[in-house]
């Protein structure tokens, strides 16, 4: 099992599908961010110590996993590996509470036990096919290159599987919103949380091409998956209960269908990045859609001088 591994270096500027997502955001965000290095306010570290916990429990879980391993083993394992994890990582101050976390203790105890639920859990079957965790991925097309690293590429009948393991897969690209990529490509709309997914479904799928456990004329497949894509919370005598229940979203037939939009998109952020560009266009809807969130609205010259000349 590989567990991230550098491949060849590129011959170009290897940029990663989150700074891409950023200057697909908005152009001036990247330079205040990645070129200018200028500080935001602290945010709150709850949800990335949560995603910590539950990425190190899979990865750990896996990598001490045979094929052949019993799956009440895999649960009784993947159970200890969370305990330990929260009690590493989890910080009683990023809470309102101390019911608060014991809440969401339980809520993520629940999202690892349904995911490696012995009783069919999709836990199981990604632990003992498994093939490499958090594995480092790059690739190269038309002089512009990709890096990444990839939670868990699990084999399959047919190939592989690579995986990103996500709290939920809300408002994560779909088929039925895909066509919003060449719309924002042509600058009628603004969707970069869907082109970051198209320019991870692009990085992750061609990377992992050129890994050694890669075998030509495999199939790749993509997918986000949702750890607490469905939770519910149910009053009990003693106190209460939470259940949760995740399921993949997956983009491979996205990829295949809108593949020459995707790479468009690429190429516009890489070339943006790599030639400076960091004026913000299309404007009029990176200021409608990108600025009321942005950390740095109140220091843009750019968002403010459109508030001079209102």
């Amino acid at each position: 099992r590989v567990r991230y591994r550098r491949g060849a270096a590129m011959s170009s500027e290897s940029l990663s599908p989150s700074r891409l997502a950023n200057y697909a955001t908005c152009p001036r965000l990247y330079d205040y961010r990645y070129v200018q290095d200028v500080n935001t306010p602290d945010r709150t570290e709850l949800y990335l110590n949560q995603g910590t916990i539950y990425h190190e429990t899979i990865e750990d879980v896996c990598d001490a996993t045979d094929r052949d391993a019993d799956a009440e083993t895999i649960h009784d394992r993947a159970m200890d590996v969370f305990a330990a994890k929260w009690a590493e990582h989890s910080n009683s101050e990023d809470y309102e509470s101390d019911a608060h976390q014991e809440y969401q203790r339980r809520e993520n105890r629940a999202a690892v036990e349904a995911f490696f639920d012995p009783d069919g859990g999709d836990g199981i079957e990604h632990a003992r096919h498994s093939v490499a965790t958090e594995c480092w991925v790059e690739c190269e097309r038309d002089g512009r290159g990709l890096h990444g690293k990839a939670d868990n590429v699990v084999r399959t009948d047919e190939g592989l599987h690579v995986f990103d393991y996500k709290r939920n897969t809300s408002g994560v690209l779909s088929s039925g919103t895909a066509e919003y990529l060449g719309e924002h490509r042509d600058g009628e709309a603004h969707e970069p949380k869907r082109v970051r997914n198209a320019f991870q479904t692009a990085t992750y799928i061609e990377g992992v091409k050129n890994e050694p456990f890669y075998e030509d004329g495999m199939t790749v497949r993509f997918s986000f998956y949702g750890l607490l894509n469905s939770t519910s919370f149910e009053s009990t005598p003693a106190g209460y209960e939470v259940s949760a229940r995740g399921y993949p979203r997956e983009t491979t037939e996205i990829y295949a269908e809108h593949h020459d939009t995707i790479w468009e998109l690429i190429r516009a952020a890489h070339d943006g990045i790599t030639g400076e560009a960091y004026e913000p266009e299309p404007f009029d809807l990176i200021t409608d859609e990108a600025c009321p969130d942005c950390d740095y609205r109140e220091m843009c010259a750019d968002r403010l001088s459109t508030e001079v000349r209102r």
